[in-house]
């Protein structure tokens, strides 16, 4: 079955453009499109998408008000930010909310189907220049190196950011679904993250992974 995309963007022709090369590719469908706020979070209500495709700025809302609704109302909803990088803020409170991935507007070297499809698999994806900028920024966190990682927790982290669920991980490691969300929990609290999100971007940062 191929993935159901929804492109929210206040730029019809930046909808067009994404709607089109996504259009190429079998294992997705774009199911619609929003070019506010409201018609977004309507949108997805009435459609169901498996993947927003979401811009930082909608006019009405900004990005994370867009996120933080979609996310409350179903927590499984893949989001994916788009931004030309102007409010390294609204990232950060993006990443904090959950979000799966923050994609660069314009980056030539951007393979959107690649990073629609690791996000699918659980994974995020993060524009490599602006997690830089993030971190230069002011850092997406504060929390110093952590402290007490254990070889297992590497192990479970190392599968996370490569895009697998905590069933996919338990079943690579031969643990059980219940152990995995423990050494998932522990890692938060030692980077220092409150979502799976932040500690792959803390670990990034940290050159853990």
């Amino acid at each position: 079955m191929s993935t159901r995309v929804l492109v929210a963007d206040d730029h019809p022709l930046i909808v067009t453009g994404i709607s089109t090369v996504l259009g190429r590719d079998p294992g997705f469908e774009v199911v619609g499109t929003g070019h506010s706020g409201r018609e977004t979070v309507r949108a997805v209500e009435e459609l169901c998408p498996d993947v927003v495709l979401l811009d930082v700025r909608l006019g009405d809302m900004d990005g994370a008000q867009v996120a933080r609704i979609l996310l409350d109302a179903r927590p499984g909803l893949r989001i994916v930010m788009l931004t030309a990088f102007d409010d390294p803020g609204v990232l950060q409170t993006c990443l904090a909310i959950g979000v799966s991935g923050i994609l660069l507007k314009g980056s030539p070297d951007l393979d959107l189907a690649g990073a629609l499809r690791e996000v699918v698999r659980g994974g995020v994806v993060i524009d490599d220049s602006v997690a830089a900028a993030l971190e230069r920024a002011s850092s997406l966190l504060d929390a110093g190196p952590p402290v007490g990682v254990r070889p297992r927790e590497m192990e479970v982290l190392r599968l996370m950011a490569m895009g697998l669920t905590t069933r996919d991980v338990a079943t690579e490691l031969h643990l059980s679904v219940n152990t995995v969300r423990s050494y998932t929990q522990s890692l938060m609290e030692k980077l220092g993250a409150h979502t799976r999100v932040q500690a792959i971007v803390q670990a990034r940062r940290l050159q853990l992974i």
